[in-house]
């Protein structure tokens, strides 16, 4: 299944502390940045998620939030916005997750979408059935946002499988913002206790962040993801699949692991249920979590809920599962494989944005604004023998192109949580971040 997903490239309980203050509260009080972090996070309905004051609407219906404050820094409006909006999308995805592995139900949503049904049966029949009682979905995930010049926020993108940035994050905001290190090392915190306990557990069982090697280009990452968790960094040849779960084996013994904080794409992580030529991927991985023997953060399936054409479906999955207007509004992103879209790309290339469906395997993305002859043919004809491996996206209007893209953090368990910071780095003609996460870097803040 994700050889073919290459090719086309958790209900958490909300809790009290995931409240915003008093609406009256909000309109006296400014709060620095990541100041009284235990009363932020998201509101739990969308009258929460706007502050105190009437948001104002264009003609699409889409809030319109005050422009970006000079410095580096976003209202709280904006924040409390963007906290609700990620906060309703993990819930969602996660719900719609446990639908399909829990109860062996494949979703029915408005528009369905022929694609991600069948890349989502896939890889449930290659998991197989789940004998877990309960699946809490871990997640570590980002959220790329545009934010226009007017302050109007979209999401443009989310990764639920191995998100990249948080180093350079943390890099940013230790030149700028000193305290902002305590939200960084508190979502680490948060990230560790975000699965429950397996029955049986025991204080020496541990939690470890799953690499696939020293050389990979996101080795330094995972080096810091391990140590802000407080984890141990290992690799499959340190760890064994028993009756019991997985084991941490050293030369003083054996130490039964709690959760994985995996850092491997889905189809290299279990070589028994994906590609078979995994050489990274631990044997029996998949089926030790399935039986709830050990948490995964990022569980198998998050590589199929990444992808673009999954995106689209998220405002229908708020709507359905959680009875909530989306509190974020999302880019149109248009799969290429459609007659009608195909046509209009040949029609006028000039006015699309074209992008790998795939997020997580792209490739240089087409803007047609600034093409030239010669880009635009390479780009039809790739399109033309392969169109499910491209999404297409209109171009921003040149007032709101004028924005930045924000990519923030989060991580969902037993309670949702999200640092106020962000990366923000120059946005491209459709609203999408630049290719490298490094390109154009600068910490944002909440005012």
């Amino acid at each position: 299944m994700f050889q073919e997903l290459n090719s086309i490239s958790m209900l958490a309980p909300r809790t009290d502390d995931c409240r915003f203050p008093n609406r009256s509260d909000i309109t006296t009080v400014k709060l620095p940045a990541i100041k009284a972090l235990t009363v932020q996070q998201s509101g739990t309905c969308a009258e929460n998620c706007h502050g105190s004051a009437p948001a104002a609407t264009d003609a699409n219906g889409l809030f319109c939030l005050p422009a970006i404050q000079s410095g580096g820094t976003l209202s709280f409006n904006q924040w409390a916005q963007i906290s609700c909006g990620v906060r309703q999308r993990m819930e969602a995805v996660s719900a719609c997750l446990d639908e399909i592995f829990s109860r062996s139900a494949m979703p029915d949503f408005p528009g369905k979408n022929p694609l991600i049904i069948r890349l989502l049966r896939a890889v449930a029949d290659q998991i197989g059935a789940v004998n877990r009682n309960c699946i809490t979905w871990g997640w570590l995930a980002s959220t790329d946002l545009h934010v226009a010049a007017d302050g109007r926020i979209m999401v443009t993108d989310h990764n639920l499988s191995v998100p990249t940035g948080l180093e350079l994050l943390t890099r940013l905001v230790n030149r700028s913002h000193t305290e902002s290190i305590n939200a960084i090392h508190d979502l680490g915190r948060r990230l560790t206790d975000s699965t429950v306990s397996y029955p049986g557990s025991t204080d020496a069982s541990t939690t470890v962040v799953l690499d696939p090697c020293r050389y990979n280009p996101t080795f330094s990452e995972n080096e810091f993801l391990a140590r802000t968790t407080g984890a141990q960094i290992t690799r499959a040849s340190d760890l064994v699949v028993s009756k019991d779960g997985v084991e941490y084996v050293t030369g003083a013994g054996r130490t039964r692991i709690q959760t994985i904080v995996r850092r491997i794409d889905d189809d290299l992580l279990d070589p028994n249920c994906f590609r078979p030529d995994s050489l990274v991927g631990l044997p029996g991985l998949c089926a030790a979590w399935k039986n709830g023997r050990v948490n995964l953060v990022n569980p198998p399936g998050s590589s199929v809920a990444s992808i673009r054409s999954f995106t689209q479906l998220v405002p229908a999955m708020i709507h359905n599962y959680l009875g909530e207007k989306p509190a974020l509004p999302i880019a149109e992103t248009q799969e290429c494989s459609a007659p009608h879209v195909m046509q209009k790309l040949y029609d006028d290339p000039t006015q699309f944005a074209v992008r790998t469906n795939d997020p997580m395997h792209p490739a240089r993305p087409y803007l047609g604004h600034s093409a030239t002859k010669a880009e635009t043919l390479t780009m039809l004809n790739s399109v033309r023998r392969d169109p499910e491996k491209f999404v297409l996206r209109n171009l921003l209007p040149q007032t709101d192109a004028s924005g930045f893209n924000l990519r923030v953090f989060s991580t969902m368990g037993n309670g949702f949580y999200m640092p106020r910071c962000g990366i923000g780095r120059k946005c491209q003609a459709d609203g999408g971040a630049t290719l490298a996460i490094n390109d154009d870097e600068s910490a944002f803040f909440v005012s």
